[in-house]
């Protein structure tokens, strides 16, 4: 089988051969330690893409400018030795830590202090960095791309997961912010409607030119809209707001011939599952089980309603080799007997796991797979 044929079958509860070996991501500050445990330099840190030297399998993309365009003017407010506030393309106040940062890779998080969306009126204006011409947004290299697309025998997905896909409340929290955006929805839903109609038709226009000329496998809606503690809206606002979005969406993309629906978010999503489902997606990722999203329990609850990629857990990685075996023993093992189900670390992986024990974490994987 090819690597397409491979992780179509899998993700569909089809019979395959194995299952895909795929993994994620790494920090700029655990590539930083491999190198200087004997990892090369200049190996890729995006692994979900593929890598020719751990022998891993995955996508090919067709990647697209998702931000507004004119860009808002990039503005270093006030910087010192350890922090910085600026004004990113987006047109959002941040003030970012700059001790540790490794490679761009922050240690934390960037606290959003302002956002370019806050009335109608600023609306307005963002609405028109969305309303011009889309071809603007597409690669140089157009037909060269889709040739090599076409030729693929990856999976090949509508955007880059590396770069950030387009999402709902991915684009509203870019624009709004994530507690103004709460407040939103009730101080003004005709607001926020009106900002998912505007991005609703953005993405068809969009992606118009690229499903009428590749048939994509699969396309990945990045939301990243759960906390530790639960989903950042609720059931109800969900069908209200975004679901109706979702199922365009979802249905032009059907339309177009993309196979699989996926939905990215971190953090514990468990209470919009029936939402997803219910507005036609397919399958999640990564699973992340810090926050409570195991994919064993998950599975146990519902059956082969989804498909799932994800689901190892970071943290038992780097507690080494018992703890490795543990999780390719009671969760790789039993999810990939049932299909629908690709194994990779949950999240990004943190620096606290050694070359070594990802290593190792990689030749157990194979051996479950069969690879």
């Amino acid at each position: 089988m090819t690597t397409r044929e491979r992780f179509l079958r899998t993700l569909r509860f089809q019979p395959v051969d194995r299952v895909p070996l795929m993994e994620i991501a790494l920090w700029g500050q655990t590539q930083e330690r491999w190198e200087r445990e004997g990892m090369p330099a200049g190996v890729a840190t995006g692994l979900m893409m593929g890598s020719d030297y751990f022998g891993l399998e995955g996508y090919d993309a067709l990647d697209m400018s998702l931000g507004p365009m004119p860009p808002f003017e990039a503005t270093m407010l006030k910087e010192d030795e350890h922090e910085e506030l600026f004004i990113d393309g987006w047109g959002r106040t941040r003030r970012a830590l700059k001790d540790g940062t490794v490679r761009g890779t922050r240690l934390s998080m960037d606290q959003y202090l302002a956002f370019a969306v806050h009335d109608r009126r600023s609306f307005e204006d963002m609405r028109q960095r969305y309303a011009g011409d889309v071809s603007l947004r597409h690669p140089a290299q157009w037909d060269a791309i889709v040739a090599r697309l076409k030729a693929s025998d990856k999976p090949v997905t509508l955007l880059n997961p590396l770069a950030g896909t387009f999402g709902y409340y991915s684009m509203l929290r870019n624009w709004i912010g994530t507690e103004p955006l709460s407040y939103l929805f009730y101080d003004d839903p005709g607001l926020v409607h009106d900002c998912l109609d505007c991005l609703t038709d953005f993405a068809r226009r969009l992606l118009d030119r690229a499903v009428r000329a590749v048939r994509f496998d699969f396309y990945i809606i990045h939301e990243d809209m759960a906390g530790k503690g639960g989903p950042l809206m609720g059931p109800r606002l969900f069908r209200e707001f975004l679901a109706p979005h979702y199922r365009q969406l979802v249905g032009f993309l059907r339309t177009h011939g993309t196979d699989l629906i996926l939905v990215d978010t971190d953090g514990d999503f468990a209470a919009l599952i029936p939402e997803f489902l219910e507005a036609g997606v397919d399958g999640f990722c990564p699973m992340e089980v810090a926050a409570g999203m195991d994919p064993v329990a998950m599975r146990q609850r519902y059956g082969k309603a989804f498909c799932m990629l994800g689901g190892v857990d970071k943290r038992e990685i780097a507690k080494g080799r018992t703890a490795i075996d543990r999780q390719i023993a009671e969760v790789i093992v039993p999810l990939i007997a049932e299909g629908g189900y690709i194994p990779t670390i949950d999240h990004s992986i943190p620096p606290d796991v050694s070359y070594t024990d990802f290593r190792y974490y990689l030749d157990r994987k194979r051996q479950a797979l069969g690879v």
